[in-house]
């Protein structure tokens, strides 16, 4: 009787998680086979590293502009081709930024300048195509924070820089690639909202379907294949 519920269990595990499992297996392999760092376009832009040792304005002489809860912290701020030092200030729920170079408030760059940093950092074959600030961000950086620069360029794998208004880093790069990639880790989590959450309760339920599925089926074949105790 116990095996007869195996294989009923069994049977029907495997009609209702065939999809699912199929999904997995194709998911899995296809992100296995696929390079991350082509997924992360790390092959489309170039690293930027600034030098301190141009710095002239001290912290001290920054911070002194704020209050005494104020937090600084050192950055960067590419303009084209060329980076220089920065000190960030976050000041009651505000964050500013100054030149360590004059000590002089930086304002947010403008689209000229965004347009000539995109084009710097680009290592790919196409052209710049367009630039727009975007007030909300689009599903592919949904968790980046806005106003966000939006920079796309015309090649095959439709490129796309996002960069920050404020210091010209480019903070994402998404290409048709990381597109694919995104979409197979949606069927492998099966999170189909953010695409992010892999403790989501359908993940749970289905894997622990499948590991029943499993046990049904170790269960089935221990007992075909059983050792069968020899008549004397």
């Amino acid at each position: 009787m116990f095996y007869r519920w195996c294989r009923i269990l069994h049977n029907w595990l495997g009609l209702l998680l065939v999809i699912q499992i199929a999904l997995w297996f194709i998911s899995g392999l296809v992100m296995a086979i696929l390079p991350i760092e082509e997924v992360r376009g790390e092959h489309l832009r170039s690293v930027t590293s600034v030098d301190w040792r141009q710095a002239i304005v001290t912290p001290a002489e920054i911070l002194s502009k704020h209050s005494a809860n104020a937090q600084l912290m050192l950055s960067e701020r590419v303009v084209g081709a060329s980076q220089t030092p920065v000190y960030q200030v976050h000041d009651q729920h505000h964050d500013s930024r100054y030149s360590a170079l004059s000590g002089e408030l930086l304002a947010p760059l403008s689209m000229a300048e965004i347009s000539a940093t995109a084009e710097a950092r680009y290592l790919g074959h196409g052209e710049l195509a367009e630039v727009q600030l975007l007030q909300q961000a689009p599903a592919e950086v949904r968790h980046l924070p806005t106003p966000v620069w939006q920079a796309r360029f015309a090649d095959a794998n439709n490129t796309v820089f996002y960069l920050d208004p404020a210091t010209g880093a480019v903070q994402r790069v998404r290409t048709d690639q990381w597109r694919l990639f995104d979409f197979l880790w949606m069927l492998h989590i099966m999170d189909y909202d953010e695409r992010s959450n892999f403790n989501n309760p359908l993940l749970i339920t289905t894997s622990a379907l499948a590991l029943l599925f499993t046990l049904t089926g170790i269960m089935l074949l221990w007992r075909r294949y059983k050792p069968r105790a020899k008549l004397k």
